[in-house]
């Protein structure tokens, strides 16, 4: 007897099951493949903006909190969504150009301002790299390690890392090194802080607060600046980009990695300010601040207990490193894109013979003028990061004119949003700067 045949109803809901069925395993391979795609894009954001954070970065929130308390917490908000904008402004170049900050600045503006770019890079880049070498010593220093061995160990740890791996191995131990930051959480939770005044000071301006000289506050208020946008995190960020070879496929992703990166690195400086803000700040140091991180780090042991202290070390040390290593590579990178040399970590020494020369001299200069007697490192770290907060305008009026190129981004070039928060960056840091030098050489000016 033959089967009864199928209603409309049937066939329909017969139909329907199956494609069901197709279109969630579909979804499903979707969101695995986009979490693999994440994975395996993530990186140069991550690892621009926590480099960020250096030695000179730590010294100037422990001094933030330590001097002003919660008052200057602020800063933090709008600071991370100035850096966020620029950063993606930077990893859209790379990903939609495939080239590096200053290969576009020499098409663009040509030789000359390419030259004058790349020496205000290396100018800043190469007194960060001191404050981040007088790091490394200030943190092994306080683990028991000795200047000379934690200097010359951590130069040769980069120099070997950088010239015998390859890209995806530096990029996982400058992951790993990220690592150390967290730390920094861990101990501002052990000190108990007033969450409530956190919370307040965080979205409260606090202008001036203690007296403090105007010239002195503006100084700090750069410095804040400086060590979260640096010059060099943006020109690491979009050469690491190119090196990686990411396409446009991939910008929704990079995006990820820069707004990731962007907003645990103003997580940590937070987190700094407010370790310091409750234990240095009502004990003694308001208005006067800290001469060094390694002070800060020595101060917590009798208020918070000797494991905060090792605890603030360890986050130094990661710090330290993970700039150490960037710093150099971003300055390679901008003076060999400047001449059109070869310059990738995929490449051997005998390839690419000024991109390694550059990056292991950077290191020795750096490790060498730390172990000179009587430097003064804590002058060197928190005068490195107001030169970074002046020379980033420079750097970001480049980028700002590349960015609104539609013969470089097509669709993708600068919005009416980006814009405005870029411009007002840019302008804000340049009148804070002259504003800063001219309270410096005339004090009679400024009240």
């Amino acid at each position: 007897m033959p089967p009864p045949p199928r209603t409309s109803a049937v066939r329909r809901a017969a139909r329907a099951v199956t494609p069901r069925r197709r279109s969630g395993a579909t979804a499903s391979s979707r969101r695995r493949g986009g979490l693999w795609r994440y994975l395996a894009i993530l990186g140069p954001g991550l690892i621009a903006a926590n480099a960020g954070n250096d030695a000179g970065g730590v010294f100037t929130y422990s001094n933030t909190g330590a001097k002003y308390g919660f008052s200057l917490l602020w800063t933090v908000i709008p600071t991370l969504i100035a850096l966020i904008v620029v950063q993606e402004m930077v990893a859209r170049l790379g990903v939609m150009t495939g080239k590096g900050l200053m290969d576009l600045i020499r098409e663009r503006f040509g030789v000359a301002w390419t030259l004058f770019a790349s020496l205000v890079v290396v100018v800043a880049n190469g007194g960060t790299t001191l404050a981040e070498f007088a790091g490394v010593a200030a943190a092994l220093g306080l683990l028991g390690v000795p200047i000379p061995v934690a200097v010359i160990g951590a130069a040769l740890m980069i120099g070997v890392i950088t010239l015998r791996g390859n890209r995806r191995l530096v990029e996982r131990i400058f992951l790993a090194l990220g690592l150390a930051f967290v730390s920094y959480i861990i101990t501002a939770i052990a000190v108990h802080p007033d969450w409530s005044a956190v919370a307040r000071d965080s979205v409260v301006p606090g202008l001036n607060p203690h007296g403090t000289p105007t010239n002195a506050y503006l100084a700090d208020v750069i410095a804040l600046l400086g060590t979260s946008i640096t010059p060099y995190m943006q020109l690491y960020l979009q050469s690491s980009i190119v090196d990686k070879g990411t396409t446009e496929k991939d910008y929704r992703y990079v995006v990820a990695d820069v707004v990731s990166g962007s907003i645990f690195a103003e997580m940590v400086a937070a987190f700094i300010i407010i370790t310091t803000g409750s234990t240095l700040f009502l004990h003694g140091a308001a208005g006067q601040g800290v001469d060094s991180a390694q002070t800060a780090a020595q101060a917590l042991a009798p208020l918070a207990g000797a494991h905060a202290s090792q605890l603030f070390a360890v986050g130094l040390l990661g710090a330290s490193l993970l700039a150490a290593a960037v710093l150099p590579l971003s300055t390679a990178f901008v003076v060999c894109e400047a001449f059109g040399a070869e310059r990738s970590l995929q490449n051997r020494f005998a390839e690419a013979r000024l991109f390694f020369t550059l990056l292991i001299g950077l290191l020795v200069l750096g490790a060498g003028i730390i172990l000179i007697p009587r430097v003064p490192l804590a002058g060197v770290a928190i005068g490195t990061q107001t030169l970074d907060g002046i020379l980033l305008p420079v750097l970001l009026v480049f980028i700002i004119l590349l960015a609104n190129d539609r013969r470089l981004l097509g669709r993708r070039c600068n919005g009416r949003i980006y814009n405005t928060v870029a411009v007002a960056l840019a302008t804000l840091l340049g009148l804070l700067s002259l504003f800063l030098l001219a309270s410096t050489l005339f004090p009679s000016l400024v009240r």
